[in-house]
């Protein structure tokens, strides 16, 4: 790690209580007013799956290719294990959008530290989604028969999505400012990718003409990665994880390098 890199992370650490209050007023921002509260933090994910899971699994009875015992319940958790980085994602990146624009007095104080924004909206964002990890985990359990050793290494798991998450929400946030018309062809792009993401199917299936497509897409490691260690209990791949891990580390740095290039500007676009 360069001697910057160490810098802006002491800097960071600096700002925790900062940024640990930002995250909590998100948080709570989110279901202000609400009679059920953070139960939508549970609820949300479930009513999805309950639709995928009956397009999917009733009506198109598909199943995910383990076993000829293989029951409906071991697809609707493989549906679930790639819902759930998938939405830490795409929700980093679409509320980013209008981070910049939605803070506008932050962006008048010379000396508020902009770039925490970006890290408690991620923050907040995994934070929203441990309630469907948790369901996850309970279901695992309870309904299959695998190792459950690997699941220590569900931190691991998380650091080259919060990384990927973070750099473009770094980048997304400081572009989002300027063009406003990110926002629909940002949110285009993100449905794009759900389906080219391995969430309801495996990357092996995929013709070979298109397989590349597929592997191109930074989120198909992190979702294979998670669905291997929680579900199957087969550990971590340290080859892919590294790949993986290296490509999140360059977005994030890109995405930072982004953000301070154009933070200078914001108090004129806003």
């Amino acid at each position: 790690m360069s001697v910057f890199a160490v810098k802006k992370v002491a800097q960071l650490w600096s700002y925790r209580e900062l940024i640990y209050q930002l995250t909590r007023r998100d948080l709570l921002a989110r279901y202000k007013g609400s009679y059920l509260g953070f139960a939508w933090a549970l609820l949300t994910p479930l009513v999805m799956l309950f639709i995928y899971s009956f397009i999917f699994v009733i009506v198109f009875k598909l199943k995910w290719g383990l076993g000829t015992e293989e029951s409906k319940t071991l697809y609707t958790l493989m549906i679930f294990s790639g819902l759930i980085p998938f939405y830490i994602f795409s929700e980093s990146i679409n509320r980013s959008l209008v981070l910049i624009s939605g803070n506008p007095n932050y962006i008048k104080k010379v000396v508020f530290p902009l770039e925490i924004l970006p890290i408690s909206l991620v923050i907040s964002t995994i934070i929203n989604n441990i309630f469907g990890l948790i369901l996850l985990l309970v279901a695992k359990l309870v309904f299959l028969q695998t190792p459950s050793l690997p699941l220590l290494l569900i931190p691991i798991l998380f650091v080259p999505l919060i990384f990927l998450s973070l750099g473009l929400a770094f980048a997304f946030s400081a572009l989002g400012a300027y063009i406003r018309d990110l926002t629909h062809s940002i949110a285009l792009v993100v449905n794009m990718l759900f389906y080219m993401s391995p969430i309801f199917y495996q990357t092996s299936i995929v013709p070979e003409p298109f397989r590349s497509i597929v592997n191109i897409n930074p989120l198909t490691s992190i979702i294979e990665q998670w669905r291997d260690v929680i579900l199957l209990g087969r550990g971590i791949d340290y080859g892919q994880y590294g790949i993986s891990l290296f490509t999140s580390v360059i977005v994030l740095a890109i995405g930072y390098f982004i953000f301070q290039y154009l933070r200078k500007g914001f108090s004129d676009v806003i």
